[in-house]
């Protein structure tokens, strides 16, 4: 199988979710995927291994998600999100929400899909059990005075609250709100004052054990001020809610910063560097780039073991970021080198000079990881930015610079100045 970047570390990751996680190649076949994903569908490993994502949608599902996954592949979208039907082997029907993303390598080519799929079975099936059994009336409903008391209830409410009828009554409704709620949910009842309605307004209610649910409202309210309200639990989709956009949060971190040191990545520094360009063009201000090579990192690793290799290059991480100032962008591009990109320094030429300067000093310190058996340091190639230059073309002068000062002995920089290079010690 080949190897994609994203696949140990990002599987690693969702190994125990509850959320079935696969990566698949751009034809839709199964790379790797997660044991949540067997239990969704219903498969064993190995035989799912043996099919691809067609064989196990529903077949009148099967062209909305290809439509979708062509729009992707064209690069109308970054991703999508659909719900669908999924066969599992013993013929049962189980709906997925399925997020499916498209991967990226550090050039921005199209490398494979991420697709997660939530069960929704059970949500669907309590919608159309909600709707077959509406009479019955699952969801909260109740009928309030204007003085806020509670004059009937249904008993969905002892259902989802815990809540006797009795108890409901006898204290005004917003004695069960909670605290932080009861401003704005007053104030919602008032505009409503005297005639009106509102969709969707969300608040959370004391269950009788303690714990706060959350209840989203549809309510109309009678000239007389008698409220006419139905409500709904919405406390697993909101919680549902936070933990995608945290999983959203936390893939799109993954995917634009460097699992070892969180510096961003290649992709995502280039991106910026790109930005700040653009910027720079609209309003002219100085950018100066360093490019840095660790010197001695191959001996790291030879003599101490790639484990310290590792601390290395997260303590440099550490002291690269502390030697410039938090507007300017560390990154690590790849292996042992990183890139610092200085936004407007201050004096222009000389503040970045002083900067490397500070870099080399940080970066000569000694590495208590090593144990003293070997003492790596820094070179530095750097580059003023120039009207009409591209990122790649600031990138590969930088990178020259690097290479000069590795010519002329390392553990110092370079830059060049009217054709000639420069060499700068700590």
């Amino acid at each position: 199988m080949p190897s994609y970047a994203v696949s140990s570390h990002f599987l690693a990751a969702f190994a125990k979710s509850a959320v079935g996680t696969a990566l698949l190649d751009l034809q839709g076949r199964w790379l790797a995927f997660n044991d949540a994903l067997c239990r969704i569908l219903g498969y064993p490993r190995d035989e799912l291994l043996t099919l691809s994502y067609r064989d196990v949608t529903h077949p009148a599902d099967l062209d909305a998600d290809l439509t979708q996954l062509q729009r992707m592949l064209a690069g109308d979208l970054d991703s999508y999100c659909l719900e669908k039907r999924y066969c599992r082997p013993d013929g049962a029907v189980v709906w997925g929400l399925l997020t499916v993303t498209l991967s990226r390598d550090d050039a921005g080519r199209a490398e494979c899909l991420i697709a997660q799929v939530i069960d929704i079975t059970a949500q669907k099936k309590a919608i159309e059990d909600r709707d077959a059994l509406f009479a019955l009336a699952p969801d909260l409903l109740s009928i309030s005075s204007h003085d806020g008391y509670i004059m009937q209830v249904n008993p969905a409410w002892h259902a989802l609250l815990g809540w006797d009828e009795a108890v409901l009554k006898s204290r005004p409704f917003v004695d069960f709100l909670h605290p932080d709620d009861r401003a704005r949910t007053m104030e919602k009842a008032g505009e409503l004052a005297g005639g009106g309605k509102v969709l969707g307004f969300r608040n959370r209610y004391r269950h009788a054990d303690g714990s706060w649910r959350w209840i989203e409202w549809s309510t109309s309210v009678a000239g007389d001020g008698r409220m006419f309200c139905s409500g709904r639990d919405v406390t697993e989709q909101i919680e549902s809610e936070e933990r995608t956009r945290r999983l959203s949060r936390e893939l799109h971190h993954r995917a634009t910063h460097d699992f070892l040191t969180g510096l961003p990545n290649r992709y995502e520094f280039m991106g910026r560097l790109q930005h700040a360009i653009d910027t720079a063009g609209r309003d002219p201000h100085p950018l100066v780039l360093m490019f840095i090579d660790l010197d001695g990192f191959k001996a790291v690793n030879d003599f101490c073991g790639h484990e310290t290799g590792d601390a290395v290059l997260i303590a440099f991480g550490r002291r690269l970021r502390e030697a410039v100032r938090q507007v300017d962008i560390v990154a690590r591009l790849a292996g042992d080198e990183f890139v610092v990109l200085l936004d407007r320094p201050h004096g222009s030429w000389p503040a970045a000079i002083e900067t490397a300067q500070a870099i080399l000093r940080a970066a000569g310190q000694p590495y208590p990881e090593t144990e003293g058996r070997t003492q790596p340091g820094a070179t530095i190639g750097m580059a003023l930015h120039r009207p009409g230059e591209s990122a790649d073309q600031l990138l590969s002068r930088a990178d020259a610079a690097m290479y000069a000062a590795k010519k002329a002995g390392k553990n110092r920089a370079a830059y060049e100045r009217a054709g000639q290079w420069v060499l700068l010690g700590a």
